[in-house]
């Protein structure tokens, strides 16, 4: 049986989603606090026993120019005991059905590894999204601005900016916008921003890694402005190198299934990814 999961659901969820997706950073009780919703969550079961289930994150998104629905099909995972089944493919399909009542108008997700890329084509998931990684060496040794990342209408507005170019990205909510900040303050290093007399050039959300610092999306209005707060991150947070992500169409990220016509490519990133 197929169904959204009820509140009382949510510790067999919890359990399935820990043993599909192991973790010891706090970043699952963290989704299950202060993300997590039964209302938004599809479930598999048979004889009474969750066998697989998968989140359907609701976004705005920008396609062909026009703005949408779309379901940002996230978690999903099968109990290894009853894997081969196509138990996913039967829940993908009940999510599609519930995206085209609702009048979406695509369903997109960010494949855990390379190999996922071929699982998900038969479903009708393109590989669409891309980005581009890019990382630096060098602390700053002169003086910039930096602070922790407060407005997110500033950040808001550059994201537009440089995502402008992209026929197809996310249009980020207020809501949106507070649920990374309040993500990356509580298990990250903190979201930063660039500020030349109190106006905002460069912004980045960071994580420490053993390699170094991530910054996970890094944007500035150009490359200098990049450079400068990634070499300052380094200065102020310690570490012999950063990587980061931006806009740009370096390498595949995301996969797409548009109920329309869709342009070739686009951007997403700050997707709980």
């Amino acid at each position: 049986m197929i169904r959204f999961a009820k509140e009382s659901d949510r510790p067999a969820v919890r359990e399935l989603f820990d043993l599909c997706f192991p973790d010891e950073s706090g970043f699952n009780a963290h989704f299950f606090e202060h993300v997590f919703r039964a209302s938004r969550t599809l479930l598999l079961e048979q004889d009474g026993a969750l066998c697989a289930t998968l989140q359907m994150l609701p976004y705005r998104l920008l396609l062909n120019g026009q703005e949408g629905e779309a379901t940002y099909i996230y978690g999903a995972c099968t109990h290894p005991d009853q894997r081969r089944k196509h138990y996913m493919a039967q829940l993908l399909g009940a999510s599609f059905a519930e995206d085209r009542r609702c009048g979406r108008i695509a369903s997109f997700l960010i494949p855990q590894e390379e190999w996922l890329f071929d699982f998900y084509e038969p479903f009708g998931y393109l590989p669409f999204f891309s980005l581009d990684r890019k990382k630096t060496l060098q602390p700053c040794a002169a003086n910039a601005d930096i602070r922790q990342l407060i407005d997110w209408r500033q950040a808001d507005a550059l994201y537009t900016r440089a995502a402008r170019g992209m026929p197809c990205r996310i249009l980020r909510s207020e809501a949106d916008w507070e649920a990374q900040l309040v993500l990356f303050r509580a298990l990250g290093d903190g979201a930063f921003g660039l500020y030349e007399s109190d106006r905002l050039t460069a912004y980045a959300f960071v994580w420490r890694e053993d390699n170094g610092l991530f910054a996970q999306e890094l944007i500035a209005e150009d490359d200098r402005r990049a450079e400068l707060l990634a070499q300052a991150l380094l200065q102020q947070l310690g570490g012999s190198e950063i990587h980061y992500c931006t806009v740009g169409c370096g390498q595949k990220f995301g996969c797409l299934k548009p109920y329309q016509a869709a342009p070739a490519r686009g951007y997403i990133n700050l997707m709980f990814n």
